[in-house]
């Protein structure tokens, strides 16, 4: 018997998914790495050094000359086919700690800022060397930066965290800064080396903006514009079922009959009140504010609500 496999909508909920595609929740984090999924097999099939697939990369002379594409395309481009492996695991890990980073801290939009301003902070350092070094070029192309910055990030929130053979969360993340920038040290690639430096303060540095690492405040915290979010009466007063008031100059608020009269408007359960309340209060003072108490709570509560739905 075949199965159908049909992409649905999800619920408007910070921790849901933005769609779901059979039994499978695509929210910010499965989303990308799907995409790089899909732009490794692309570039396998058309060719790794193909001019299709190099023309995706973030090179700023380029850039400079009107493919300004490339700011956006660069992390799905995959031109070196020696490192399919690598590329296949930076893929598999962006989706496991992303997806926790998402679905425990951030929210599918938050993980979404994150990421968009991890690519504009790598977009923005290599296009300041390319104007302040008489046309110095760096190249990057894949998800290899962007995924380092979430692990990094998911290293920040959770440094005590145990990998294989027992390792803490930070040795993993310090060994792998490490090695790039002794990599880059070693064949005297200073431009590389000032790009990778400045682009992971300039994603520290928006990471914190979004309410993360609120523990180190050595951090920059840069105040960025938020949606106002909207009051639970104004959910409901669009439609032919709403209900609208009137006040009049010397009366209270009267609600206007018609045939909705008798039926119930949806209101907010208490979990989802609850849940709420906790999530404006990471937003306001980060994850680090919660008790341990309300982080277990915390998870309760959206598995109740994911079930719900």
């Amino acid at each position: 018997m075949r199965r159908r496999f049909r992409m649905s909508p999800s619920g408007g909920g910070p921790h849901d998914p933005w769609f779901r595609i059979g039994t499978l929740e695509v929210g910010t984090s499965v989303g990308i790495a799907l995409l790089g999924a899909i732009g490794l097999f692309v570039s396998a099939v058309v060719g790794f050094g193909s001019p299709a697939i190099t023309g995706m990369v973030l090179n700023p002379y380029e850039v400079a000359h009107g493919q300004v594409w490339r700011l956006v395309t660069w992390p799905f481009a995959f031109i070196d086919g020696t490192r399919f492996f690598f590329d296949a695991l930076t893929i598999a890990m962006l989706w496991y700690f992303g997806r926790d980073l998402e679905e425990n801290l951030l929210g599918r939009r938050k993980m979404l800022q994150l990421v968009g301003l991890t690519v504009l902070a790598f977009d923005l350092v290599a296009m300041a060397i390319y104007f302040a070094f008489d046309g110095a070029v760096v190249i990057d192309y894949s998800l290899n930066t962007v995924e380092l910055v979430v692990l990094l990030a998911w290293i920040a929130e959770w440094p005590h965290r145990r990998f294989l053979f027992n390792i803490p969360a930070w040795v993993i993340g310090l060994v792998l800064v490490g090695i790039d920038l002794i990599v880059a040290l070693g064949y005297r690639d200073w431009y590389h080396l000032l790009y990778l430096v400045l682009g992971l303060v300039l994603s520290a540095i928006a990471a914190r903006s979004i309410g993360m690492l609120s523990e180190h405040h050595i951090v920059p915290h840069v105040h960025l514009p938020r949606r106002r979010p909207r009051r639970g009466a104004a959910r409901h007063e669009h439609g032919p079922r709403a209900r609208r008031t009137h006040r009049h100059p010397s009366e209270g608020p009267t609600v206007v009959a018609g045939p909705w009269q008798g039926s119930s408007v949806p209101t907010e359960s208490p979990d989802e009140a609850r849940m709420n309340v906790l999530l404006e209060k990471i937003h306001a003072s980060g994850q680090a504010s919660l008790t341990s108490a309300e982080q277990k709570e915390l998870l309760a509560l959206r598995d109740r609500l994911r079930r719900r739905g």
